[in-house]
């Protein structure tokens, strides 16, 4: 909202800070209203002053050019070039001189032209950016003050704040308003308001009638009717005031409705009184599909929940947010009658929102408007018309207030403010404060009784007057102290911290997050599990019946889910139809499942990989995808400290769940026990959904991975001697695996042998069908001594016979 210092001059002395209005802002925003922008319109027009010229003579070197000799002042004379016509000696003129910024950033300064120096720029009115167009230079009123800055002699040597005002105060959504919290904040007298209204003896109820059905959405509603008005025109001053706060002016009596708006916060509207049909005011709920057109010509279809302002055929305004077409203030308007009213913020609020108007008196009507100020902002409005527009206001107004809005009063003690704020609170401070707020205070010996005023609603318990207090104080001024913990903070929950730390682990690996619903198809997941004893064999805990929703939000989610397979995979397919042939996702969620009449709860990772990342940058993949997920498991166990774990292959392919390969697939057992499955997606699967890339599948018990958890890690110091490296290339089966060769190696070397790692695997026509060769590098170190070559060779010899006896082996 845009607020003019010239304005609120007009209620509180704020003069000083016409010159250093940042002061001001400041003090506006530590008081909790805050200053988003100083707009000083004065200096858009420093070094730009009214001039006399003295002397027209034509430019020696140029016919359409006058040298003009120009006084600013107390004998200062400049010679300026200009192209305009249109003036002539003796005329009072505006002279931008050297240093002025114009708009467009135009810098004036001393320059040759055609030979001749020009010290400055006679300006029109589009040059200064304050009309669209000129026909010559700006011929000033003869009695201008030569010398005067052109700022001040226009009126444009006004400061606009642009406040941002929070929803709770809408008492300061006008100059009034805010000047009462200046007046406040300063201590300074607030300038009473004075209503110089004359009224004649005719009576506004024996020209318009006034009818309101419905009093709970309008507890208030006042109107004056006013005779002999003539529409034109708004006088300077008061268009300078409303396009200083960014409103347009339309008329002398749309102008003035705005400015008594901006003053003090009540929206009004005029209506043309010879449009009101059947001179009748009935204030009443919409018809269903009723059609209403707003001033700006659009039509809108009503729903019937919207308050309007009816006469006694039709609705001519829509109650507190815009007026009707079949209504508005014309040229043609001799009779008016002025609205103003307290309409319930919430129903301006969603009328306003239904139908996407927003307006000035919406945006005030949806915040609240003081209900004790309706007839005090009617009757500014009256005076000024008859000022501005002739006329004569009528006596005898409306004013339709069955049930006047009252405040509770507030129970307080300067003690209890003193220890919410944490220092002393100055009683008479206190009081002072609550008085210029505009309450009733009551009471003494540090108890009082506090009254707030109706414009103040957000004032409705002790806890609103303790914040006042501290604003109005200065929150500057609380002491900064670290509050007493009498208590230990509670620790984090384990479990969420180690699902912290997994979903940190798994993001690294390039994993993304995915969140579903714990609600599934009880049909779907069993046509995608095609049966529970695949996981059970896994060693996750299901049960063979499905927990049933008792009231199911729809048929596709009657069922709580038993494992986060058929989640991902539809993550999968709905990216895969996107276009998005390359992904990696896992959640971390609940599983469902039922032991005689109790229901459990376990907690489970899914990881999730299809298509070759490596494919981006070349055509073929060198590895099954089922490894990745592999490797991002272990790194996960890693994590979690864990290391002893190893994949099995189940006795049975039966004992792989239906949507897995059954070949591809194993457990994982840590330390002895089952905890989940790796797998790759079963091909008819994929090829049902039209998945044209392979995908592969994780599925932990993270309760079981969580036993122990966290887990301290164990240090050990580094080895001052080197390390020796021998690499082995082993010819087996290919169904041998390799773990187990792995797991002798390190049981013969132990002692000695600090790592074993496969670098490479080849299986190719060099080799007799059905063999592979696996390259496998083993890292030797002791620590205590230097190796000597006896101890690796002794070792690694027992190794090589080792292998050969179990495993069958060669030496490649």
């Amino acid at each position: 909202m845009k607020i003019s210092l010239k304005w609120l001059q007009d209620f509180v002395d704020v003069s000083e800070f016409l010159k250093k209005p940042d002061e001001l802002g400041e003090l506006l925003t530590r008081a909790g209203l805050e200053v988003e922008e100083t707009i000083n319109r004065a200096k858009d027009y420093e070094a730009v002053v009214v001039g006399l010229i003295l002397e027209k003579d034509k430019h020696p070197d140029a016919d359409k050019l006058s040298l003009c000799r120009v006084t600013t002042g107390e004998g200062v004379v400049h010679q300026i070039v200009c192209g305009a016509q249109n003036h002539k000696t003796n005329d009072r003129v505006i002279v931008a001189l050297p240093g002025a910024v114009l708009p467009g950033n135009f810098v004036i300064k001393k320059a040759k032209v055609r030979g001749v120096e020009s010290g400055g720029m006679l300006c029109s009115y589009k040059e200064l950016g304050l009309a669209n167009e000129s026909d010559g230079i700006a011929i000033l009123n003869p009695a201008a003050p030569i010398g005067q800055p052109f700022a001040e002699y226009g009126g444009y040597d006004d400061v606009i704040f642009e406040l941002k005002v929070t929803p709770n105060r809408a008492d300061c959504l006008s100059h009034y308003g805010l000047a009462r919290e200046i007046a406040c904040i300063l201590g300074r007298e607030l300038k009473p308001l004075e209503s110089r209204l004359s009224l004649s003896d005719s009576s506004t109820k024996k020209q318009i009638s006034l009818e309101v059905k419905n009093s709970e959405l309008c507890p208030r509603y006042a109107g004056r009717f006013v005779s002999g008005v003539t529409v034109k025109e708004s006088p300077e001053w008061l268009k300078k005031r409303l396009e200083g706060v960014g409103l347009n002016p339309i008329n002398n009596i749309v102008d003035v409705t705005n400015y008594v708006m901006m003053e003090f916060g009540q929206p009004l509207h005029a209506f043309d009184a010879k449009l009101i049909e059947g001179r009748k005011i009935v204030v009443a709920a919409a018809g269903v599909s009723e059609k209403f057109k707003t001033l700006d010509g659009t039509e809108l279809n009503l729903q019937g929940s919207e308050l309007m302002i009816r006469d006694s055929q039709r609705p001519i305004a829509m109650a507190g947010v815009v007026g009707g077409q079949n209504s508005g203030v014309n040229a043609e308007t001799t009779d008016i009658f002025i609205e103003a009213a307290y309409f319930l913020p919430m129903s301006v609020r969603k009328t306003s929102r239904t139908h996407g108007i927003e307006t000035d008196s919406a945006y005030r009507f949806s915040r609240g408007v003081d209900p004790q100020g309706v007839v005090r902002a009617m009757d500014r409005a009256a005076d000024l018309i008859v000022q501005l527009a002739g006329g004569s206001a009528y006596g005898d107004h409306h004013d339709y207030y069955p049930n006047p809005v009252k405040k509770t009063a507030i129970e307080i003690s300067v003690k209890m403010v003193s220890d919410r704020l944490g220092y002393e609170a100055e009683e008479q401070k206190f009081v002072g404060f609550m008085r210029r707020l505009g309450c009733e205070v009551s009471g003494g010996s540090g108890k009082y009784s506090v009254l707030p005023p109706t414009f103040r609603f957000d004032l409705e318990q002790d806890m609103d007057l303790v914040e006042e207090y501290a604003r109005l104080h200065g929150y500057e001024n609380i002491p900064e102290s670290l509050p007493v913990f009498l208590a230990s903070p509670a620790f984090h929950d384990k479990t969420f911290m180690l699902n912290m730390k997994l979903g940190q682990t798994l993001r690294g690996q390039g994993y993304s997050q995915a969140f579903n619903y714990s609600f599934v198809s009880g049909h779907g997941q069993r046509k995608f599990l095609g049966g529970v004893e695949g996981l059970k064999a896994a060693g996750l805990a299901v049960s063979e019946e499905g927990i049933k929703v008792m009231n199911p939000l729809n048929e596709e989610m009657d069922i709580m889910r038993c494992s986060l397979a058929m989640g991902l995979f539809k993550n999968l397919t709905m990216n895969f139809n996107y276009g998005n042939h390359q992904g990696r996702l896992y959640e971390v969620g609940p599983c469902f499942y039922k032991v005689e009449s109790d229901y459990k709860e376990t907690n489970r990772t899914g990881i999730m990989a299809w298509g070759h990342l490596s494919q981006l940058w070349s055509k073929t993949a060198e590895h099954p995808l089922v490894f990745e997920v592999k490797a991002a498991v272990e790194v996960l166990l890693r994590s979690l400290n864990i290391s002893s774990f190893n994949w099995v292959s189940p006795q049975s392919r039966s004992e792989a769940p239906a949507f897995l390969h059954s070949g591809q697939f194993a457990h994982l057992l840590v330390e002895g026990k089952k905890v989940g499955y790796l797998g790759t997606l079963h091909p008819v699967l994929l090829e049902e959904h039209k998945v044209r890339v392979p995908v592969a599948f994780a599925e932990l018990d993270l309760d079981q991975l969580y036993k122990g958890q966290p887990r301290s890690y164990r240090f050990e110091s580094l080895s001052k001697f080197p390390a020796v490296e021998r690499d082995f290339a082993f010819v087996m089966k290919k169904s041998t695996k390799v773990g187990e060769l792995i797991k002798e190696i390190r049981k013969i070397g132990t002692g000695i042998l600090t790592k074993a790692d496969i670098f490479d695997v080849y299986e190719g026509d060099k080799l007799e069908k059905g063999q592979k060769s696996v390259a496998i590098r083993l890292t030797f170190q002791d620590k205590n001594a230097t190796l000597q070559d006896q101890q690796v060779v002794d070792v690694s010899q027992k190794i090589v016979e080792s292998l050969k006896k179990q495993f069958g082996v060669a030496l490649r």
